[in-house]
């Protein structure tokens, strides 16, 4: 869950009363193996339970609950982030503080990584390390995939550490407080912070990914604290800031995610309340020095998008609309030309899609 508790608690209370619609299983014959999408469900906030989707491209079928029917218990209270490693999902539960490692091919508990405060992303750094951030704790833990032990922590400056990358050498880490105006820079061996990299104006960085020359992205900003948003370009070879691209201010960007070319960048940009001003998906080149004015899919009438995928074949978007966390989700397939392809219904909050 992105964190706008306020936001979703509110939410919760609203829409407590409202019953759950249930999660058709479209076909009792999916093959899980097969080419397909793991869809990540959150859930809402407080009501354990977040799920697995399972989308079968061969078909267009999807298969939904698929966590709680290979394990027979829940998956946990909101579950934020999806990440393979060494041939297992590791899944950040971040209101059960917990990890769960599932294997790929039943997706069976296959170990529950306990006491890690509000886990939120994992990256791997070797076939030994992975890292994984922590909301409302100035920590970054350090895990050992062999062991599943925690071996270290890294402190940092402010809680509600975000998103991180690994860019063969280093983690890139966001510290997403508006009070931070700077990433850090960490030592993959000694798990140092060897680095505060500036990034001038923009404040509370949460989203980071690389681009085809080896350059970083960094989303930062929190409408809610009346902090602005900036998409910051940093060039790792140079040390220095390429472009710093500001949004209006009334712009809410989220889910920042790249192509698999490495030369378009795309985002949604949300408006909880429906009003469709700056909502939709957003797409924009890495030459590009500034933020498009329209959205490249506008998200339809009386919602507002909370998860973005990039077909790395196809080139499709995966998107979806979690109609309030309240019930269950609708994933759109649109083309790279953005025309709508399918609709599916999956988990309640789906915020993630895995291409398998």
């Amino acid at each position: 869950m992105k964190p706008k508790l306020h936001i979703l608690i509110l939410m919760s209370f609203l829409f407590a009363c409202v019953k759950d619609k249930p999660h058709p299983y479209l076909s009792q014959n999916i093959d899980l193996n097969n080419h397909g999408i793991l869809i990540l469900n959150e859930g809402a906030y407080g009501n354990n339970n977040a799920e697995i989707s399972y989308l079968d491209l061969k078909n267009n079928q999807i298969q939904n609950g698929i966590f709680k029917t290979q394990n027979k218990l829940p998956l946990g209270d909101v579950a934020q982030s999806i990440t393979l490693i060494n041939g297992q999902y590791f899944i950040a539960v971040n209101n059960s503080n917990k990890v769960v490692v599932i294997d790929t091919q039943q997706h069976k508990i296959i170990q529950t990584i306990q006491n890690i405060p509000y886990p939120r992303y994992i990256v791997q750094s070797s076939i030994n390390t992975a890292f994984i951030s922590s909301i409302y704790q100035s920590s970054i833990y350090v895990l050992d995939l062999n062991s599943y032990q925690i071996i270290d922590t890294i402190h940092t400056d402010f809680p509600n550490n975000e998103n991180m990358l690994f860019d063969g050498q280093n983690i890139w880490a966001c510290n997403w407080d508006t009070a931070c105006n700077y990433i850090y820079k960490i030592d993959q061996n000694t798990f140092q912070i060897t680095e505060r990299i500036s990034i001038n104006q923009a404040k509370a960085p949460h989203s980071i990914l690389q681009d085809k020359d080896g350059n970083l992205w960094v989303l930062s900003g929190d409408k809610y604290k009346n902090c602005n948003s900036f998409l910051t370009q940093y060039s790792i070879q140079n040390k220095q800031i390429l472009r710093q691209i500001p949004f209006k201010k009334t712009a809410e960007p989220i889910k920042l995610t790249i192509n698999d070319s490495k030369d378009s960048l795309y985002f949604i940009q949300v408006d909880y309340y429906a009003t469709n001003q700056d909502n939709g998906i957003y797409r924009m080149r890495i030459d590009d020095n500034q933020i498009p004015d329209k959205a490249f899919i506008e998200a339809p009438t009386n919602t507002y998008f909370w998860g973005l995928g990039i077909h790395p074949i196809s080139k499709n978007l995966f998107i979806s609309d979690p109609k309030g966390f309240t019930q269950s989700s609708t994933i759109y397939e649109y083309s790279n030309k953005g025309e709508l392809l399918n609709t599916f219904q999956a988990g309640i909050g789906s915020n993630m899609f895995l291409f398998k």
